[in-house]
């Protein structure tokens, strides 16, 4: 059976797409086409055939890879189609009409939130943009053969839908199973130093942590950051991303690949998780949480309920206010001054993602809603 996921957003690579659904289903079996956002024309990657939209700086050209991916769709003729972007939404739609196949939407996150913040739209006309776009997204769903949703908030507001599954961001455990240690410096030392690892935007809380980690006054740690730049107006933040550290405990490592973020996790005192309180991060189920718990290294996180849930449960790291900067640097000081502690948490993290919060679990959802689709046709 041929299935084919769809993105006009994400990186060709993306952890959600590549790493979990589009292997996962490479190794059950299916000829998976991936089509995303690449430097590359097209190869195959671990079973996977790739092809490569090019990435555009300007939103308003966006549009000439969503006529991309409709006609490289109806090309592979695929026995299902899996798009991830609500932008596709129409395509998704045209494509189902066109085909006939099954149409899967994957949906990373709360968009209607999401809108409230989003900063290239002014803010005097989020409130009924998104407003809109929630209405527009309801309707659209209905005309689904699946939804794919990252937590049980979601699978609420589409419960009307006969086939959403709940598939959540837990981490191929196997991945960080061979992470060996962290990077070394420049001065062949290893130096201690909290970690953060993905997105990198003014909401994610990384500036707040760099402040408080400074007034910590321990010399010899520092931060390491890693990751895709996305929106960072605030100029203090650009200005080290930009590399004028000015003295401050902050190194920008730019975009690693993959296979080095494992690595970079494990050798880290701990894990930073201070999402700030936008209306979409407070619901939202971070990837990271469970790439940090898998590398067995405690966690600094903010205090939401999913990330609470998980991290008081578990007992893997330490809760904060994340625009406190006393909370937080009081939780970087509790772990530097008390090692065994924080050992304690990463083992409990680490068994955690090991037995329950792993991704070999949530692949067996995955692979059931498209048994569900396309089992009559497999068997026809």
């Amino acid at each position: 059976m041929k299935v084919c996921l769809l993105s006009s957003v994400h990186p060709c690579f993306d952890v959600r797409i590549f790493q979990k659904e589009a292997k996962s289903l490479a190794e059950a079996g299916y000829q998976v086409t991936l089509v995303a956002v690449a430097d590359f024309k097209e190869k195959v990657v671990d079973q996977v055939r790739v092809l490569g939209l090019p990435q555009f700086r300007s939103r308003a050209l966006r549009p000439l890879n969503w006529y991309r991916i409709l006609r490289i769709a109806l090309r592979e003729r695929a026995d299902a189609y899996h798009f991830h972007d609500p932008e596709l939404l129409v395509v998704g739609s045209m494509i189902k009409a066109l085909t006939k196949s099954p149409i899967i939407y994957d949906v990373h996150e709360n968009y209607p939130q999401d809108i409230l913040t989003k900063e290239w739209i002014p803010r005097a006309l989020r409130k009924a943009i998104s407003e809109a776009f929630r209405i527009f997204e309801d309707n659209m769903v209905k005309r689904m053969d699946g939804v794919v949703v990252v937590n049980e908030h979601l699978s609420e507001r589409f419960s009307q839908k006969s086939h959403v599954v709940t598939v959540s961001n837990y981490s191929r455990i196997e991945r960080f199973a061979c992470a060996d240690r962290g990077p070394e410096q420049d001065d062949k030392r290893m130096r201690p130093y909290f970690v953060y690892a993905g997105r990198i935007s003014d909401d994610r809380g990384i500036y707040e942590c760099v402040q408080a980690l400074e007034t910590v006054r321990d010399e010899k740690v520092e931060l390491l950051c890693a990751g895709r730049i996305g929106h960072v107006g605030n100029q203090g933040f650009r200005a080290l991303l930009d590399g004028d550290q000015s003295g401050a405990p902050f190194q920008y490592l730019g975009l690693l690949p993959s296979e080095d973020i494992p690595a970079l996790l494990k050798g880290a005192l701990a894990g930073l998780l201070c999402f700030q309180a936008t209306p979409n991060n407070v619901l939202a189920t971070p990837n990271k949480l469970f790439e940090y718990m898998s590398v067995g290294i405690p966690v600094i996180a903010s205090n939401f309920p999913f990330i609470r849930q998980v991290v008081s449960e578990v007992d893997c790291g330490l809760l904060v206010q994340p625009d406190n900067l006393e909370q937080i640097a009081l939780a970087m000081a509790h772990l530097l001054r008390n090692p065994e502690d924080a050992a304690r948490m990463g083992r409990n993290g680490f068994r955690a993602a090991r037995e329950r919060y792993n991704w070999l679990l949530e692949e067996k959802k995955l692979l059931s809603l498209y048994e569900a689709l396309l089992g009559s046709r497999s068997s026809a």
